[in-house]
């Protein structure tokens, strides 16, 4: 019961209809879920040792916030273990992965070209992860998979803020797969990591125009109370 109700509020967290630094309540959760609390604190729990919710004792639990730290923390990480990942699954990609890739670069194309988000992701892990288990190092794969699941919020914020990444990074795609074509560890590597570099500096950029634009909008409401208050004081208020 427990991993049925973890799973449930992972994928609500991932997709974002649990909005990053939100309060979850845990009354409402259990009902939606037809669960007692103990199940749910239970997978809560495990959800925080995950990074993905922060349990504040007398104040709740909160999804974790998106932030810079985070983001720089989680993707140069990404960087080293995907880079070693390609490294090691060139050589070893079979006939059957290359035909798994190539469709999956087709489909990803036609989910871009219609601004369907969920599925391009969808399909866009399914494709590196096609590579990475090729390396048949399973302790490597859990630890890029645990990764992408922290990162998965930062890549949705990315796409719905910048729609015509999903498009561009098919030119990286398709990069990796002639890279995997032609069993190139040096090119696959380099090109997973450019990847995976390119989203980071994408995603600051995205953030800190978002960070520019709370800031100025939090100066005028200043500036605003502070203009009322002073008209306040000349009305004798």
């Amino acid at each position: 019961m427990t991993e049925q109700v973890m799973a449930r509020l992972r994928d609500m967290i991932l997709s974002g209809e649990l909005a990053p630094g939100s309060r979850l309540d845990q009354n409402e959760l259990a009902r939606r879920f037809g669960v007692s609390l103990v199940p749910l604190r239970e997978a809560l729990a495990r959800l925080q040792s995950r990074g993905l919710v922060r349990i504040v004792p007398h104040r709740g639990v909160f999804v974790e916030s998106l932030s810079v730290e985070e983001l720089l923390d989680i993707y140069q990480v990404r960087e080293a273990l995907e880079e070693l990942a390609a490294r090691l699954a060139a050589p070893r990609l079979t006939v059957a992965d290359l035909a798994t890739l190539d469709r999956l670069k087709i489909e990803m194309e036609q989910t871009a070209t219609i601004d369907d988000f969920d599925a391009f992701l969808d399909l866009h892990r399914e494709f590196h992860f096609t590579i990475y288990r090729a390396a048949g190092r399973r302790h490597l794969v859990q630890l890029i998979a645990q990764l992408w699941d922290l990162s998965a919020r930062y890549r949705r914020f990315q796409l719905y803020a910048f729609p015509e990444r999903a498009r561009a990074s098919l030119f990286e795609i398709q990069a990796i797969l002639d890279a995997c074509h032609r069993r190139d560890p040096d090119a696959l590597a380099c090109m997973v990591r450019y990847k995976v570099h390119q989203t980071v500096v994408s995603l600051l950029d995205v953030m800190q125009r978002e960070q520019t634009v709370a800031s100025l909008v939090n100066g005028k409401r200043i500036e605003k109370q502070q203009a009322l208050g002073s008209a306040g004081e000349d009305a004798g208020v």
